[in-house]
C-alpha cells in the first residue's frame, strides 16, 4: 500500500496538465494514474493544482553567523511554507572558502533544516586555488561578486577571467553578482563628498550602468572560457538583452532574476528607505517597463527565478544611516505566490512558472529528476496550490525571522495551500509543521559522482 494519496489534482508540469492522482512510497513518487488506488495518508486535491516543489538557489539565512537576522531553522520553515522544497544557501557573514569550513558548516546543520539543501562557496580573488578542492568537497556553485559587497571582495576582469578558466577546467557552476566596482566605488565617492545620505542614494551608487557594465563583461569572459555560469538577479531589460546576445554567440549563461524585479518599483526607496535597501535595487519605472521585464520571463530570456532571500529585521534595517543599514529582503516565502499571482494576471502560464522555480534550477544545480519534477522516481516534494485564491500579504504572515514583507498590503490571486517534502506534511495552509532535521543535505554534482563511483 502506498504511504500517501493526493486525489484528484491537476498536476502541472512545463510541458502541460493532467488531471490524475498521485501516489507516494517511500519519499518518492511512486506512480500516476488516472484510477483511485488505496494509501494510508490521502488527500483530496480537488479543484487544486499539484506543482513540484520549487527549488530556489539563493538564498542567505546566516547561519553559522549573525542568526539574529535568520537561521537555518527559520529559514527553511519560511521556505517550506512557500512551497520552496529545496534551497541552495550561502552565508556572506561566515564565507565558506575552503572544504573544511565546508565540513563544519554541514555537522553544525545537522538536524537544523526542514527541507532539503545544499550549499555554495565564495570565490576569493587571492584564494582560487581552493575551488577544485570546493567542488570534489560537495559545494553546488562558487559564489562570485564583481564589486566589494557584504564585506566579500570584488573580481576585476583579470581575476574574474582566471576564475572561469580554473572552474571551467572541471565544468564548475559560478554564479555571479554584476555590478562594476570601479562604477560603483566613484558613485560612492561623490555621494559621500556632496554629503548624501538620503535613501536615493541606493539607486544612484548601486546603478544601471555598473549592472550593465559587469553583466557585459561577466557574459564575455563566459563566452571567451566555456565556463557555466549564471547571472544573478539581473534587474532590467538592458541587461538581460547583453547577456542573452552572449548566450546566443554560445555562452553557457543562465540569467537569474527575482520578484523584487518584477512588482517593486524604483521610486518606493523615497517612502520605505532602508527597507528598499537591495542590490541591484528596484528598476521599474513605469509600468511599461514592468510589462518588459514580465514579457522577457514568460518568453524564455529569464531562465529561472530566485529570491535572493537576504532577511534583517526592521530594527537592523533602521540601525544606522542609508549607508550602514543591512542590505537585502526577505522573499523565500512570498516569491512562488507572487509568480502564481503573475499567471492568474496573464503574464505568464502556470506551466511557466513550473518551469521557472522548479524544473529550471533542478537541472542547473544538478538536482533533476530528483527535485523539480512530478515523475515516477523522483522525490515526492509536493506543493498543492490554489491559483486563484485571494489574499492580501501582510507582515503578520511572515515566517522569516525578518518579521516583515515588502509585499505588506498587496492583494494577489494564487497560494500554496499544502506542501510535502519527500512526502512528509511540512507546511498545511500556511502553517508551518513538524520538526527540524528532517531536510537533507544535498552534495553538488561532483562529490555525489564520486559517492556513486567509490559505491560501485
Amino acid at each position: 500500500m502506498y504511504d500517501l494519496a493526493v486525489y484528484d489534482a491537476v498536476l502541472v508540469t512545463p510541458r502541460g496538465r493532467r488531471h490524475a492522482h498521485l501516489y507516494r512510497a517511500d519519499g518518492r513518487i511512486a506512480g500516476i494514474s488516472a484510477e483511485r488506488q488505496p494509501a494510508r495518508q490521502t488527500v483530496d486535491a480537488a479543484g487544486l493544482c499539484l506543482l513540484p516543489g520549487a527549488v530556489d538557489g539563493h538564498v542567505h539565512f546566516q547561519d553559522p553567523g549573525d542568526t539574529t537576522r535568520e537561521d537555518f531553522i527559520s529559514g527553511t520553515t519560511a521556505a517550506a511554507v512557500g512551497g520552496v522544497m529545496t534551497v541552495i544557501e550561502h552565508t556572506h557573514s561566515h564565507t565558506v572558502r575552503d572544504p573544511a569550513f565546508l565540513r563544519e558548516k554541514r555537522e553544525h546543520l545537522r538536524g537544523r533544516a526542514l527541507i532539503d539543501f545544499g550549499l555554495a562557496a565564495h570565490a576569493w580573488p587571492d584564494q582560487l586555488s581552493q575551488t577544485r578542492a570546493l567542488w570534489e568537497a560537495g559545494v553546488t556553485f562558487f559564489k562570485v561578486f564583481t564589486c566589494t559587497t557584504h564585506g566579500v571582495p570584488g573580481f576585476d576582469a583579470a581575476h574574474l577571467l582566471r576564475l572561469f578558466r580554473e572552474v571551467a577546467e572541471y565544468d564548475g557552476l559560478c554564479l555571479v553578482h554584476c555590478e562594476d566596482e570601479s562604477i560603483t566605488a566613484e558613485n560612492e565617492r561623490e555621494l559621500r563628498a556632496a554629503g548624501r545620505d538620503d535613501p536615493a542614494v541606493i539607486v544612484e551608487w548601486r546603478s544601471r550602468e555598473a549592472e550593465l557594465t559587469a553583466a557585459n563583461t561577466m557574459g564575455l569572459l563566459a563566452r571567451l572560457t566555456g565556463v557555466r555560469a549564471i547571472a544573478a538577479h539581473v534587474s532590467y531589460p538592458a541587461a538581460i538583452d547583453v547577456l542573452a546576445r552572449e548566450r546566443a554567440l554560445g555562452a553557457r549563461l543562465a540569467l537569474e532574476t527575482c520578484p523584487q524585479y518584477l512588482y517593486l518599483e524604483e521610486q518606493e526607496i523615497h517612502t520605505h528607505g532602508a527597507f528598499r535597501k537591495f542590490t541591484p535595487p528596484a528598476r521599474v519605472r513605469s509600468r511599461a517597463e514592468a510589462d518588459e521585464m514580465w514579457r522577457r520571463v514568460a518568453q524564455g530570456a529569464i531562465t529561472h527565478v530566485s529570491t535572493d532571500h537576504a532577511p534583517a529585521t526592521r530594527g537592523q534595517k533602521t540601525d544606522g544611516s542609508i549607508w550602514e543599514c543591512h542590505f537585502g529582503l526577505p522573499g523565500v516565502e512570498t516569491t512562488l505566490s507572487l509568480l502564481l499571482d503573475g499567471a492568474q494576471a496573464g503574464h505568464l502560464s502556470l506551466e511557466r512558472v513550473v518551469e521557472l522555480v522548479a524544473e529550471t534550477p533542478a537541472r542547473l544545480y544538478g538536482l533533476y529528476p530528483w527535485k523539480g519534477s512530478l515523475q515516477a522516481g523522483a522525490d515526492a516534494d509536493l506543493v498543492l496550490v490554489d491559483p486563484t485564491a485571494a489574499r492580501t500579504l501582510a507582515d503578520e504572515q511572515v515566517v522569516s525571522k525578518a518579521g516583515w514583507t515588502p509585499y505588506h498590503g498587496r492583494r494577489i490571486h494564487g497560494r500554496p495551500v499544502m506542501t510535502f517534502s519527500r512526502g512528509r506534511l511540512v507546511a498545511p495552509d500556511g502553517r508551518p509543521h513538524g520538526e527540524p532535521g528532517w531536510g537533507q543535505f544535498l552534495p553538488g554534482p561532483a562529490a555525489r559522482l564520486s559517492r556513486l563511483e567509490h559505491e560501485r
